[in-house]
């Protein structure tokens, strides 16, 4: 439709212009969700198998190594006892037994402790669980440290000494005594895990290069 002006001249017709309508969004905000008693029973519960789990697998490789110091000097032992033999023709029968792997044998052991607990170090002289006239010092031993384990050997040269029967394990196990020339047995002890009921055991022999281990951890 023309309007016509002020002059009477037609004009085109106003076209109104419409602004857009600005119109603020309202954006919600996100509801905030905490953990249910549930989720946290889970969480803690997966954390305490995990630690329970690291704590066994730490407890393991700590007793494993303690094993190991025994081995290795059950070895050292079985070099000293041959190293003694070359020189004497036979073998140092020190100590007046060795474990059975039944009890506590702290009185045949050097060290001697009644705990199996770290002791002072290695020595020389026996204060106790050795035979008259020998000690320890006749075997060319070299230990640094303290150790945790106590000692024993017994030799042919006194044949009443020989341990017939050991425990492994709880199984026992029968030797059978080698013919009077010459043998050496070798045993260590120890209460690895401190409740002065069941001990760890080790031994050798000198007619086997095999290392027994008995109730590894205990």
């Amino acid at each position: 439709m023309w309007n016509v002006g002020l002059n009477g001249t037609p004009q085109l017709p106003a076209v109104s212009v419409a602004r857009p309508l600005l119109i603020r969004g309202v954006v919600p905000r996100g509801s905030s969700r905490g953990f249910t008693l549930v989720e946290m029973m889970v969480v803690v519960t997966i954390i305490s198998i995990l630690a329970t789990l690291a704590v066994v697998g730490l407890r393991k490789i700590t007793q494993s190594s303690h094993v190991s110091e025994a081995t290795n000097m059950v070895q050292n032992i079985r070099v000293a006892q041959e190293g003694y033999h070359s020189e004497t023709q036979q073998y140092a029968n020190i100590s007046a037994g060795i474990p059975s792997g039944t009890g506590a044998s702290s009185t045949t052991l050097y060290p001697a402790n009644s705990k199996y607990g770290i002791l002072t170090g290695w020595g020389a002289t026996c204060t106790a669980g050795c035979n008259s006239g020998i000690d320890w010092s006749v075997l060319p031993l070299h230990v640094d440290g303290p150790v945790l384990f106590g000692y024993a050997t017994v030799a042919n040269s006194n044949a009443g000494t020989f341990v017939s029967t050991i425990h492994v394990n709880g199984v026992a196990v029968t030797l059978t005594q080698p013919p009077l020339t010459d043998w050496y047995e070798i045993g260590a002890e120890a209460d690895l895990d401190g409740n002065l009921a069941t001990y760890t055991d080790v031994y050798g022999f000198s007619w086997s290069n095999q290392i027994f281990v008995s109730n590894e951890g205990q």
